[in-house]
C-alpha cells in the first residue's frame, strides 16, 4: 500500500478539504469538472452506505466493489468510472471530477491507467487524502497477452492479496473499526475460495483448454492459475486492432481444436466476436473483465443482461463462469 501519511487523527479525516490542480498534476489527465453535492450521483455507482461520514474513491469496478465488501456500512465507497464505461480506456473528464474534497480514501490500480498513476501521486503529495494502491505487493508476469500484465483481479486467489491490501487501508483511514474490516475481508475471501473452487471444476470437467476472445485480452491471469490457453487477435488495450493475419490465425486455431464459441469482453465492441463467429459458424458468448458496469447493453443477449450494482461475485457467476463452461464444453 502506498501511504499517504503514517497517521492522522479522525477530526482531520473528517474536515472539509480542497484539493488544488496544478500543472503538471491531474489536469493533464483531465481530472477535472466537478462532483457536486452529491458524488453518489455524479461519479456512477453508490457505495454501500451514501450517508456515511467516510467516502472511499475508487478507480474500476471491481477495485469499488472489493472497497465495499470490506468497509461493510461503514463507509461510502463510489466507483469513479459511470455506468456504461469501460474502465481500462475511461479518463476523467470536466463532466466527472473537479477536486477530490470530498475523498478521505482514494483506491486505485498501479500501472492499469495513466491517469490513476498521476491521481495517486498528486493525491500522495497533497496529503489529506489517504492513498491504497490494491496491488501493492502483487508481483505482474510477462503473459502472452502482453509484457507486465497487470490484470491480476481476473484470479480469484490474487485478489484476496489486494482485498487484504484495501483492508489495511481502510484500517489506516477509520482505526475505530480496524477489527470489523478486517472481518469484512476475510469473509470475502471465503467467498473468493469458493468461486476459485467453481472454476476449477469446471477446468477439471472441459473437453477443452482453449477460449477465443474477440475483444481486447484481460483474461490471461486465467491461464496461470487454472491452465486455459487464451487466443486473441487483439491485445490488452480496448483500442488495439487486429491485423488480416492475426485474424487467419485466430481461424486456423478455431479449426484446428475445433472450438465452437467465441467470446467478447461486455464492456466493447463485439463486431469482431461476431465475424469470427460467422466467419467459422460458431456462436458468441459474454466475458466481464470487470471492468464496467452496463445497464441493459445492446451487446448482451437478453438473458445475460447486467445489474450496474453488481458486484465480483456476481460478474463470475452470471456471465464469466457459464460462459467459460459452454465454451469449454464444460456441461
Amino acid at each position: 500500500m502506498t501511504r499517504a501519511r503514517a497517521e492522522q487523527t479522525r477530526s482531520q479525516h473528517l474536515s472539509r478539504r480542497r484539493f488544488t490542480i496544478g500543472a503538471g498534476s491531474l489536469a493533464t489527465v483531465g481530472l477535472a469538472g466537478c462532483l457536486g453535492d452529491d458524488p453518489t450521483q455524479a461519479a456512477g455507482n453508490s457505495g454501500s452506505n451514501p450517508d456515511a461520514e467516510l467516502s472511499v474513491f475508487a478507480t474500476m469496478p471491481a477495485v469499488w466493489d472489493f472497497v465495499r465488501q470490506v468497509a461493510g456500512d461503514r463507509l461510502n465507497a463510489i466507483d469513479l468510472v459511470p455506468v456504461g464505461q469501460h474502465g481500462h480506456d475511461w479518463n476523467p473528464d470536466a463532466s466527472t471530477v473537479e477536486d477530490l474534497d470530498t475523498a478521505d480514501g482514494f483506491v486505485y490500480l498501479r500501472d492499469f491507467s495513466s491517469w490513476q498513476d498521476d491521481a495517486a501521486d498528486s493525491l500522495e503529495a497533497d496529503g489529506d487524502t489517504l492513498v491504497i494502491e490494491a496491488s501493492e505487493g502483487i508481483e505482474f508476469f510477462d503473459s502472452p497477452a502482453e509484457d507486465n500484465d497487470e490484470h491480476w483481479w481476473m484470479d480469484p486467489i490474487v485478489c484476496q492479496d489486494g482485498v487484504d491490501n484495501i483492508a489495511d487501508g481502510l484500517a489506516e483511514l477509520d482505526p475505530d473499526h480496524e477489527d470489523e474490516y478486517r472481518a469484512n475481508a476475510a469473509a470475502f475471501n471465503e467467498e473468493l475460495d469458493e468461486l476459485d473452487e467453481e472454476f476449477q471444476a469446471i477446468v477439471d470437467r472441459a473437453e477443452l483448454n482453449q477460449l477465443v476472445v474477440g475483444t481486447h485480452d484481460s483474461f490471461q491471469w486465467w491461464n496461470r492459475r487454472y491452465g486455459i490457453e487464451i487466443f486473441s487477435p487483439i491485445g490488452t488495450s480496448p483500442d488495439d486492432q487486429a491485423s488480416t493475419r492475426d485474424v487467419q490465425e485466430i481461424e486456423n486455431l478455431i479449426a484446428e481444436f475445433d472450438i465452437g464459441h467465441i467470446l467478447y469482453d461486455v464492456g466493447e465492441d463485439a463486431r469482431l466476436a461476431e465475424t469470427l463467429a460467422e466467419d467459422t459458424d460458431a456462436d458468441i458468448l459474454p466475458l466481464s473483465p470487470v471492468e464496467t458496469q452496463i445497464d441493459g447493453s445492446p451487446d448482451i443477449d437478453d438473458s445475460v443482461q447486467m445489474e450496474p450494482d453488481w458486484g465480483y461475485i456476481e460478474h463470475f457467476r452470471q456471465i464469466n463462469l457459464p460462459s467459460v463452461e459452454t465454451a469449454l464444453r464444460a456441461e
